[in-house]
């Protein structure tokens, strides 16, 4: 029996789509294990060796969280939408083919385990290091919070644009992130837009005219103050922690 031309190409487009969509789930898959690797497993060997108190792991789990929001806020709109690097190419990849066929071949925001690894310890090691010297005990905390909310954002983001399910307070988040891939100004949180709130871009577009939001020196100065509000933040919080949560090593 012969098979029509026609027949075959689509027999191979369809083995295309599915080794597509198994390479990118193992990518997701060993993005989320290497997070646990640098995060969750460095959380646990600070708590054997450093102890937190329950009010320690509270405060730092909601540091973590807030501190992952904020990275993801400045990674997705700077890193990623105003370089011309490998994430912002990557990035680019992902925004043109959004809805089409080969859509899963660009969905996860770590572009492979390595760079992971790197994100985990350009933001743990200061962490773990200010855990060591002063004995804040919330390390363990601080690292659970982003490794919860890294593999959070990969798992939602995949779900939106791949139809997937949601739970009911988290179906919002697709209209919100989709709106972004419509008009990539503003909506730069996929999920929880605590930093979109902060800096007024949780609307699809950014404020002033499309002419306004060319100027670089505008965008440059917009940077900064946006930087120097995040580093602000950053170190009351360590102000408050040193004075507030006990910051003496334990004998």
């Amino acid at each position: 029996m012969e098979v029509s031309s026609s027949t075959t190409t689509s027999l191979a487009h369809g083995n295309s789509t599915i080794t597509s969509l198994a390479r990118a789930c193992s990518l997701k898959r060993n993005n989320a294990l290497t997070a646990l690797l640098c995060g969750a497993l460095p959380a646990l060997l600070l708590a054997v060796y450093l102890p937190p108190r329950a009010y320690q792991w509270l405060i730092g789990l909601g540091l973590g969280l807030v501190w992952a929001n904020a990275f993801e806020y400045f990674y997705h709109r700077y890193l990623l939408h105003h370089t011309r690097g490998v994430l912002g190419k990557g990035h680019i990849l992902h925004h043109i083919t959004s809805g089409k066929e080969n859509e899963v071949e660009h969905l996860t925001f770590g572009e492979s385990p390595l760079y992971v690894m790197l994100l985990f310890c350009t933001n743990g090691s200061p962490v773990i290091l200010a855990d060591l010297l002063w004995g804040f005990a919330l390390a363990p905390g601080i690292l659970l919070g982003f490794t919860a909310y890294f593999i959070a954002v990969e798992e939602i983001h995949w779900r939106i644009h791949l139809g997937g399910w949601l739970p009911a307070g988290l179906r919002a988040a697709r209209a919100y992130h989709l709106d972004h891939h419509d008009i990539p100004e503003g909506r730069y949180n996929v999920f929880c837009p605590l930093f979109d709130l902060l800096l007024g871009t949780a609307n699809s577009t950014v404020p002033g005219t499309p002419a306004q939001r060319l100027r670089p020196r505008r965008n440059i100065w917009r940077a900064l103050q946006e930087e120097a509000l995040l580093y602000t933040w950053i170190i009351g919080m360590a102000v408050f922690v040193r004075f507030f949560c006990g910051g003496s090593p334990r004998s």
